[in-house]
């Protein structure tokens, strides 16, 4: 099966024009022709059925159908997680778009040493679309530049994983929010502040893990069942 993402008003046309860098992916790399169904999504959770209807030298329309299945869980996940490595972030943007999340936000802490250019976040994006094209979901996450964490977004039904937690993976589960800190770990003041907020504490196990691993284990426990 192949996925598309377009255009969010793309889903309510009758067909679809295809160019560009799409154009030779589809067309020239996957080698489309007349007649090939190609599964259409906007990034917003409408999916719907398409079919080849032409193909032209630098061109191809696409004659939409019905409505196609959007393959995403039911459960909507927001992921906060401290900024880390350009290399490894576009590994985490990568899995967690796989996986289903419906947000990325970025963060800096006490403890976190870098940041973003925009040029790394425009790359992220890519790897994001890309993610979502092969894996078949129709949610395109968010991707939110480095803020404060004290910006970073509500903490209401948050879990934030911390080693001292233990392993309460029951929270991570329940999860709606998931908050991932760096690999320093967060101070005490900082776990002040997110318990005084009401966050939860959460867990997975005795092992230190890096962020981005840590980030997607937490990830996969929290969607698995929804």
């Amino acid at each position: 099966m192949i996925h598309l993402l377009v255009g969010g008003d793309d889903l309510d046309r009758d067909t679809v024009e295809i160019e560009g860098d799409d154009y030779r992916h589809l067309f020239r790399a996957r080698r489309l022709k007349v007649g090939d169904r190609v599964r259409l999504v906007d990034g917003r959770g409408g999916a719907r059925w398409s079919v080849v209807g032409g193909v032209e030298a630098e061109r191809a329309r696409l004659d939409l159908e019905g409505p196609a299945p959007t393959f995403e869980p039911a459960r909507r996940l927001t992921l906060l997680v401290s900024v880390v490595r350009p290399e490894r972030a576009v590994w985490l943007v990568e899995k967690a778009t796989e996986l289903g999340v419906r947000k990325l936000q970025w963060f800096v802490s006490e403890r976190t040493s870098r940041a973003f250019t925009e040029r790394a976040l425009d790359r992220q994006r890519r790897v994001a679309k890309s993610a979502l094209e092969q894996s078949g979901g129709a949610w395109l996450p968010l991707i939110g530049a480095p803020v404060p964490l004290e910006e970073a977004g509500s903490l209401a039904g948050t879990t934030v994983l911390h080693p001292g937690a233990g392993t309460a993976r029951s929270a991570v589960s329940g999860a709606r929010t998931l908050v991932i800190g760096p690999e320093g770990g967060f101070s005490e003041a900082e776990i002040a502040w997110f318990t005084d907020r009401g966050a939860t504490l959460a867990g997975l196990g005795p092992r230190v893990l890096r962020t981005e691993t840590a980030a997607v284990a937490a990830v996969a426990v929290a969607l698995c069942r929804s």
